[in-house]
C-alpha cells in the first residue's frame, strides 16, 4: 500500500479482552482511528453505528458482493463496515487428534459418548476442555452451542420469540437446561482448573501440544492452530449436545469500518476500495483460509478442515443459528451482561439467578437500543 499507493498504515492492535471497552471509549470521546476492524453486523449494536460510524452505501465494492448486501445491513438499512471475508463463522469442538488417537478415543456423536471420552481425557492426565475465562466472549460459546442443540429446529423461532418480547429466558426450560449442563463441565474437572484466568491464546497452544485434548470455539482457532503450529493434527466436530449432529453457526463477517470522526475520512473511504480489490484481498485470503466476500476475489487457500465442514454439514443444512446474533441487537448486553454472568455460572452461581440477570439486561438493554419491543 505505501509503495504502490503512497498510502501509510498504522496499526494498533488492542488486547482481546479489552478491545470492545477500548473501541467504545474511542468512540464515545471522538478520539478515533481512521479505520476500525469489527464484525457485521454483529458490532453495529456494540458501538451504536448509526451514532458513531460512517455509512456506506454508494461504495463500489458493495456491487461486487458474493452473497445479498441484506446480510450486512443495519435494522437502520445502512451498510457501515467492508467486509473482509465472507461468511464462514462454525463453532464446535477443537480437538487434537493426535491425543484423541493414542487414547483410542473416536469422535462422539452422542452427549453420552462425548462426557465418556472427557472420563478418559481426565484419567489420563490431559486437561480435556481449556476453556479461556480471561478472553470473557470464549466464555459463551459452549452455553450457546447447549441452547442450540436442546431448541434444535425450534431455536430460531425461540430467539424471535425473545426480540418481539413474547418470550423472556425464564420461559424457556431448554435455557436453564443449557446452563446446567455448562456448569456441570466445571463441576466434573472436564476444564482446566485455572479457567478464569486462562487465555485464548493460551487454550489454542494447549490444545495443539496436546496438553489439552480439545477446546470449544469457532473456526477461527483452527485457522490459528493450523498456522502456528504446523506439526499439530487438528480437526473439528460438532459438541452432540442432546445428540444433535449439527454445528452452530454465526451470521456475521470480518469487515472494516470507519468512524464518523475520522480525519482522512475520504483517504479512508480510498483505502478500503483498495483493499477490496483482488490484488490486495487476495493477499489477507492466502494468509487467512476463510471464504471470499467478493465475487471477483477467489480464496484460494480454504483451510481443509473447514472445507470438509462446509461440504458436509452446509450442504445438507446441518447447522444451527446462535444466540448471539439476536442479542447483538440489544447493544452491549451481550458483553456487559452475559459473558460475566456466563462465568458467574461456570463458578457455582445459582442458574435461577443468572436467568433472572439475562432477563433484567435485555429489558434494559433493549429499551436503551431502541428494540421496539422493550419500549
Amino acid at each position: 500500500m505505501k509503495a504502490e499507493e503512497g498510502i501509510e498504515i498504522e496499526f494498533h492492535v488492542s488486547p482481546d479482552s479489552q478491545g470492545t471497552n477500548l473501541a467504545q471509549t474511542k468512540l464515545a470521546s471522538g478520539e478515533v482511528p481512521d479505520l476500525m476492524q469489527m464484525n457485521l453486523p454483529e458490532n453495529y449494536y456494540t458501538y451504536s453505528a448509526d451514532t458513531y460510524l460512517e455509512p456506506l452505501n454508494d461504495e463500489e465494492w458493495i456491487n461486487r458482493l458474493s452473497f445479498d448486501k441484506s446480510e450486512i445491513e443495519c435494522t437502520d438499512g445502512n451498510i457501515y463496515g467492508m467486509p473482509i471475508t465472507g461468511f464462514s463463522g462454525v463453532m464446535g469442538v477443537v480437538y487434537n487428534k493426535q491425543v484423541f488417537a493414542d487414547l483410542g478415543l473416536e469422535i462422539p456423536k452422542t452427549y453420552y459418548g462425548f462426557i465418556e471420552a472427557c472420563n478418559t481425557i481426565k484419567e489420563s492426565g490431559i486437561t480435556p476442555i481449556q476453556m479461556s475465562g480471561n478472553d470473557s466472549w470464549t466464555i459463551q460459546i459452549a452455553p450457546m452451542i447447549f441452547l442450540a442443540n436442546a431448541l434444535d429446529d425450534r431455536a430460531q423461532e425461540t430467539y424471535d420469540g425473545l426480540y418481539n418480547g413474547e418470550l423472556t429466558f425464564a420461559d424457556i426450560p431448554e435455557f436453564k437446561q443449557a446452563l446446567e449442563e455448562f456448569q456441570k463441565l466445571f463441576e466434573e474437572g472436564y476444564t482446566n482448573a485455572d479457567y478464569a484466568v486462562a487465555s485464548f491464546d493460551d487454550a489454542k497452544t494447549k490444545v495443539a501440544t496436546g496438553e489439552a485434548a480439545m477446546l470449544i470455539s469457532g473456526e477461527y482457532a483452527v485457522t490459528d492452530m493450523m498456522t502456528n503450529y504446523p506439526d499439530a493434527e487438528i480437526g473439528m466436530f460438532p459438541l452432540p449436545y442432546n445428540d444433535v449432529d449439527k454445528f452452530l453457526t454465526s451470521k456475521y463477517v470480518f469487515g472494516i469500518a470507519i468512524p464518523k470522526d475520522s480525519k482522512n475520512l475520504e483517504l479512508a473511504k480510498e483505502v478500503l476500495n483498495i483493499l477490496s480489490q483482488p490484488e490486495y484481498l487476495e493477499i489477507y485470503l492466502a494468509a487467512n483460509p476463510v471464504n471470499s466476500p467478493f465475487t471477483d476475489v477467489e480464496s484460494t487457500n480454504l483451510n481443509p478442515v473447514l472445507k470438509e465442514i462446509y461440504d458436509t454439514y452446509f450442504e445438507s443444512d446441518q447447522i444451527l443459528p446462535q444466540i448471539a446474533d439476536t442479542l447483538n441487537k440489544f447493544g452491549s448486553v451481550n458483553n456487559d451482561v452475559f459473558f460475566p454472568v456466563y462465568t458467574q455460572v461456570a463458578r457455582g452461581g445459582d442458574i435461577n439467578e443468572a436467568i433472572a440477570q439475562f432477563d433484567d439486561g435485555l429489558q434494559e438493554y433493549g429499551k436503551n437500543s431502541g428494540v421496539e419491543a422493550y419500549q
